[in-house]
């Protein structure tokens, strides 16, 4: 680097810390209404989840955090999504890059030596994998590199170097295989006529899962089957378009906002989504993980400030729009292991520098008395796991239950999110997205269906008590 660009690099510890993160994964946005700022909410918390959390080192590049102390495992964002060893333990080894070294590339005139210009191999380095689980987002840029302007390949180290899409997407599958999540399946006693399993989703992430930009979810595919393997009763089937259903190929409620010409909301007032199930007793149903946000009520004047925060009510309809953020109306994303109680987080925001807001908008809302997500000592801590129940009429299946099988999918992009783009926006950048998805090729690849598959638990076999 010296000598290509006269600069020498100097080490900085503060990139091994966690707030380096923070700073782009902690988005702080205006509300905006009839053209005025009416407020401020935070639109993404995945750095306050961690900090809140159990994997939070409880440090930061100035010192130690004053209020709340490490995490029981304390791990930085780096440690997960820029490893240093691989599986078993073992450091990587790498070079720190590979620009113009003398044997990496053609002879050429006044070069230097390759004493003077190969780089040695480095224990510890951390892989710049920075990987979640948009799969879908490298298929459309190995798809369509043309029309987004991404090489496929470095074009300065032709047919040696890797293909950095491929390698990512092989890295995010690892991540949803491995190191995102557990299902596991119990039987309870049958009763009233119906058959009962608990499916118990524990997360393995130091965030809340999903994390990030609001409107990516996962959500639960469980389903009956019989000897032969039919399927006799799901809920949290999809289409061919990721859309959820029910055992008619009916979108569920919520699935769609708009009419399909896009003429008009389907019931906007109503704000019709899934709520935060505890038992589910129909195929109409299906526990979805996400958070869903309304704008301001239309009939609000613009100098009502106090409409929208942490503790609004939702008066407004559900929106995609980063700028509407008004009220939480639903966030139940699975939350960190260990994830603090109210007084605590807000003792670290503030430390942090940040406000009580912060602590109050990255815990969860709509979850009713769920002991996974709330409990009556404010400073309980909670997290890390869902459980919920499914009670299946037995005279509804036309057949004999041998097995169960819950799976958990995930969607970067679910179907709601790009109908309501398509039909809230005619900009040059929406007539892209609408023909870059109605290209995508998925059918084979680990999206098909527009939903990545994360875990499951296989299929189970139904006690014959259960039967």
């Amino acid at each position: 680097m010296k000598h290509a660009i006269g600069i020498d690099p100097v080490e900085n510890r503060n990139i091994l810390h966690s707030e380096m993160c923070g700073t782009c994964h902690t988005v702080h946005l205006p509300v905006m209404h009839r053209n005025k700022q009416i407020g401020h909410v935070y639109e993404q918390t995945t750095y306050p989840e961690w900090a809140f959390s159990n994997f939070r080192t409880g440090d930061t590049p100035d010192g130690p955090i004053p209020a709340g102390g490490g995490g029981s495992d304390p791990k930085s964002c780096q440690d997960c999504h820029m490893p240093n060893k691989d599986a078993s333990g073992k450091p990587y080894r790498s070079k720190i890059a590979a620009i113009q070294e003398y044997t990496n590339f053609p002879q050429a005139e006044h070069t230097l030596p390759p004493d003077q210009i190969d780089l040695p191999e480095r224990l510890g380095f951390g892989r710049h994998t920075l990987v979640g689980l948009n799969v879908y987002l490298l298929k459309m840029a190995w798809q369509f590199h043309d029309i987004l302007g991404i090489r496929k390949s470095d074009p300065m180290l032709g047919d040696t170097g890797i293909d950095s899409i491929p390698t990512a997407e092989g890295e995010m599958l690892d991540q949803a295989a491995r190191k995102t999540a557990t299902v596991a399946v119990s039987f309870l006693p049958n009763a009233g006529g119906r058959m009962r399993a608990q499916v118990k989703v524990t997360s393995k992430v130091g965030h809340k899962f999903p994390s990030g930009v609001g409107f990516r979810r996962a959500f639960l595919e469980f389903t009956v089957f019989d000897a032969n393997g039919n399927k006799l009763w799901s809920s949290g089937q999809t289409n061919s378009m990721g859309v959820i259903v029910d055992q008619a190929g009916t979108p569920i409620a919520g699935e769609l906002w708009w009419k399909q010409d896009c003429s008009e909301r389907i019931n906007p007032g109503a704000r019709t989504h899934q709520p935060h199930h505890q038992v589910i007793t129909r195929q109409n149903q299906a526990q979805i993980y996400q958070e869903l946000v309304s704008d301001p009520p239309e009939g609000a004047p613009a100098s009502e400030v106090e409409l929208c925060g942490p503790d609004a009510t939702p008066r407004g309809k559900l929106t995609t729009s980063f700028l509407s953020i008004c009220a939480k109306v639903k966030d139940n994303r699975i939350l960190p292991q260990g994830f603090l109680g109210l007084p605590t987080r807000i003792r670290i925001a503030t430390a942090l520098g940040a406000d009580a807001n912060m602590a109050k908008e990255s815990g969860p809302t709509a979850v009713g008395n769920d002991p996974d997500y709330v409990s009556n000592d404010p400073n309980a801590i909670t997290g890390g796991s869902d459980s919920i129940e499914y009670h299946v009429p037995l005279t509804e299946l036309r057949g004999r239950p041998a097995t169960v099988a819950a799976t958990l999918y995930y969607q970067a992009t679910p179907p709601f999110y790009l109908q309501d783009r398509f039909c809230t926006s005619n900009s040059a950048d929406t007539k892209r997205l609408y023909y870059l998805g109605g290209n995508l090729k998925l059918a084979g690849t680990p999206a098909e269906y527009w939903k990545l598959r994360v875990t499951g638990s296989g299929p189970v076999p139904i006690p014959s008590r259960s039967r």
